[in-house]
């Protein structure tokens, strides 16, 4: 695939612009229900995708026939108006830019058997817990290798692998079920190598969900986990950030003016893809942009917005770095990288110590919001006098987005960046956009819980 991309001189094409993009990609999925192998398949795929700009009109073209790559460039540049291919004389260039990134520790279950091997174990696990009566496991690993180039002489190189365990499980005493899960993500086999000790751990504290008791409905104050505050952040604000959702729509432009105020004063959100180690890890995007921490939110104020060159260049900001692209088959748009909440300076002890009569929510099902956002609660504690008590059920926590950025009031002084095979809500069936989010635990002043 280097010497692909090393041999094509896309200067010399005669359109106003010309980028490539290709792409190694191999994905494995396995899925282990009630102890027996159901599924299991390894795709790979390579392919480019290649984009004209000519006369202010841009035409795609998507193609897994690498030998006849030239072919199907002229071939996009004819379809855009051109009728010499070819520049004349000596194409004026930029100096090359190149970076080439390569991580070549990543990943080492290469074999199907060897990623068998690391999830055969959980299978026991649940085969000896008499009380689980469901259980699924599922393994999904992505491999991407991906080279750019453009027609001023920019270029790059870059590899993600990341892999992930889903275990879903219920577990019954007498007439009462509880449901729930388990994921674990990383890029190593050292990040599983204490899995199977984690999961028992996570059924032990499961079991204590099953007969907890089920919450009065009603405003209280909640301190969210860094899992259910990236969630929160990535559902009901990282998605307004993305520009493009704005392009068209002036009550958002409105709604969403930079230097607003729409949080708490120590509040920051961030995106930032360049983090090694995330799902959310791109250190370009796919428009050959370098990708920079990028603050949406400063100390309450909305500092900026998620960018592709084309919605940079209508909203008269500059570019992010966020023009991502699903894979070769498809154009970029703009979405998240990794979104998290910057931290605080008080610890989790101290976030609860103020609290009277509230809840600590751990886990999540899911989230959705907009304007106003919704999580689904699988786990949350009770908080009273100021001290983390008995578990209990939580259905879901609601609110508007204004007004719980605004009730933010405390976040601890520890960040986690969470990484997700599966995208945000992390889903293992599908990648459609790898993400990373998270943060600090972050307390809110007052929520409406049932």
């Amino acid at each position: 695939m280097q010497e692909i991309i090393d041999k094509i001189d896309l200067s010399l094409y005669n359109c106003d612009y010309i980028d490539i993009r290709l792409e190694e990609i191999s994905k494995t999925y396995l899925l282990v229900k009630n102890g027996e192998l159901e599924q299991g398949n390894q795709v790979p795929a390579v392919g480019a995708f290649i984009r004209v700009k000519q006369n202010n009109k841009w035409f795609y073209a998507s193609t897994t026939e690498l030998d006849n790559l030239e072919k199907s460039i002229l071939e996009l540049i004819k379809s855009a108006g051109v009728t010499e291919a070819f520049k004349t004389g000596t194409a004026n260039q930029e100096e090359m830019q190149r970076r080439d990134i390569l991580n070549p520790d990543l990943i080492v279950f290469k074999t199907i058997k060897e990623k068998l091997n690391l999830i055969l174990p959980l299978k026991e696990v649940f085969k000896k817990e008499r009380t689980i009566i469901v259980s699924s496991i599922t393994y999904l690993d992505t491999i991407i290798r991906r080279w750019f180039k453009n027609s001023t002489g920019k270029s790059y190189y870059y590899d993600n692998d990341i892999a992930g365990i889903s275990a879903y499980y219920v577990i019954k005493e007498d007439e009462d079920r509880f449901n729930t899960s388990f994921s674990k993500t990383g890029h190593y086999e050292s990040d599983f190598s204490t899995i199977k000790n984690e999961l028992i751990d996570d059924i032990e504290e499961a079991k204590l969900f099953v007969k907890a008791k089920t919450i009065v409905a009603g405003k209280y104050p909640i301190i969210l986990s860094e899992e259910a505050a990236g969630i929160f952040a990535h559902e009901s604000f990282g998605h307004k950030s993305e520009a493009d959702f704005m392009i068209g729509d002036d009550t958002m432009k409105k709604e969403w003016e930079i230097g607003k105020k729409v949080g708490s004063s120590i509040l920051s959100i961030v995106d930032e893809g360049d983090i090694p180690g995330t799902s959310g890890y791109m250190p370009f995007d796919d428009e050959g942009n370098e990708k920079k921490k990028t603050y949406l939110i400063k100390n309450g104020l909305l500092t900026g917005r998620l960018h592709s060159n084309h919605t940079a260049e209508l909203l008269e900001e500059e570019p992010t770095g966020n023009a991502r692209a699903m894979n070769f088959y498809f154009e970029p748009i703009v979405r998240m990288t990794n979104t998290y909440i910057e931290p605080g300076n008080v610890s989790f002890e101290e976030l609860c110590s103020t609290i009277k009569d509230g809840y600590y929510i751990k886990k999540t099902s899911h989230g959705s919001g907009m304007s106003t956002f919704t999580l689904a609660i699988n786990r949350a504690w009770h908080i009273k006098d100021g001290k983390i008590a008995e578990p209990v059920k939580v259905n879901v926590i609601t609110g508007t987005v204004f007004q719980a950025l605004n009730d933010i009031d405390g976040l601890s002084d520890k960040c986690l960046i969470l990484s997700f095979v599966g995208g945000g809500c992390g889903k293992m069936e599908q990648w459609p956009l790898p993400v990373g989010f998270g943060g600090p635990k972050v307390r809110v002043r007052e929520m409406m819980v049932s």
